[in-house]
């Protein structure tokens, strides 16, 4: 999901064709020489591991190696780590990464074909159900060790008459997909609180993401939308849509935002490098951008951090399971 940035400056500054991302290392290298000595030297003497990354969908290939690069760049070096995509290409040659949908992304880290991966806070407790690891990192701000974290939020064009969510009652609303935190899980958790039962006081439809949810809203295509509040403000910042066209009806308290989560597979070796230097890593100018306030990873407390997504999933398998039992 998704959260606030300045992407469209960020990427219309940037060089009209990508490198690899050797070539984006010694751009990074250059800047920052003694750290990235420091870094290059922690793991020489251990043998080089091979570690498959996947990325979700939430940008396009080239987008995604232009805010991540440099990250991968950092651990390849750092912890003596070919990263690769599935198909087995090496992320030192080529920007080909892997971005997967939802499903696909969950499917790869269950089955070991992905072995490191973003993920957003709905895929989480999937995940951790399946016997794979609790997230081991998040961006964040060294200094404040403020974690990163969005909101809920409930947006409607601000020319519509819908001024709050009970307004709101008959109408359709955008969820994005069925699991996604954000997008359809904390709603199904949280708006009955505020008047809105799903499938009972408003129509679900689904639009398949967050993007498309705000653009639907945006063009009249649905009355409202429930979406991420930091994936809106990329898109305005973007210029996809007008924040003053928008009006935000309603907002949850944060929640966790995408996380790094490795899979069960993985020796603890490999893990330790990985952690180390996600934790050692200083945010490039583009990430900073991306995400205002974080400049590093900082480590995960999955029963402390993951609190709310845990409640919110806790309290949608609950409504399913009495959903399916009245149906009988």
């Amino acid at each position: 999901m998704r959260f606030d940035t300045r992407l469209y400056a960020l990427l219309s500054g940037a060089a009209l064709t990508l490198g690899p991302v050797a070539a984006q290392t010694e751009r990074a290298a250059a800047a920052k020489p003694a750290a990235a000595a420091q870094a290059a030297n922690q793991f020489t003497n251990s043998p080089r591991e091979k570690l498959v990354v996947a990325m979700p969908k939430t940008y396009a290939k080239a987008e995604t190696m232009l805010l991540w690069g440099d990250y991968f760049n950092h651990l390849a070096r750092c912890g003596n780590i070919d990263l690769q995509n599935q198909q087995g290409e090496s992320l030192d040659k080529s920007t080909n990464i892997d971005v997967l949908a939802e499903k696909e992304l969950i499917d790869s880290l269950v089955s070991g074909k992905a072995q490191l991966a973003q993920v957003n806070p709905g895929l989480v407790p999937q995940l951790v159900a399946a016997g794979q690891p609790a997230p081991f990192g998040v961006p964040g701000n060294k200094a404040s060790g403020q974690r990163n974290s969005y909101k809920l939020i409930l947006i409607a064009r601000v020319d519509s008459p819908f001024t709050k969510p009970q307004d709101l009652v008959g109408k359709k609303i955008a969820h994005t997909t069925p699991t996604s935190n954000s997008g359809n899980l904390a709603p199904r958790a949280l708006f009955p609180a505020i008047g809105l039962v799903p499938d009972q006081n408003y129509e679900v439809v689904f639009s398949n993401g967050h993007e498309r949810s705000v653009t639907g809203v945006m063009h009249g295509f649905y009355p409202a939308a429930a979406v991420a509040s930091d994936l809106y403000q990329r898109m305005v910042v973007k210029g996809d849509v007008k924040g003053s066209s928008i009006r935000t009806l309603w907002e949850s308290p944060p929640f966790m935002t995408e996380t790094w989560t490795m899979g069960k597979d993985v020796s603890p070796d490999l893990q330790a490098r990985v952690k180390k230097c996600s934790f050692s890593y200083s945010f490039s100018p583009k990430l900073r951008q991306l995400l205002p306030g974080n400049d590093t990873f900082l480590p995960i407390n999955f029963e402390r951090d993951f609190a709310t997504v845990m409640e919110v999933y806790n309290k949608t398998q609950k409504a399913a399971q009495a959903a399916k039992a009245a149906a009988k």
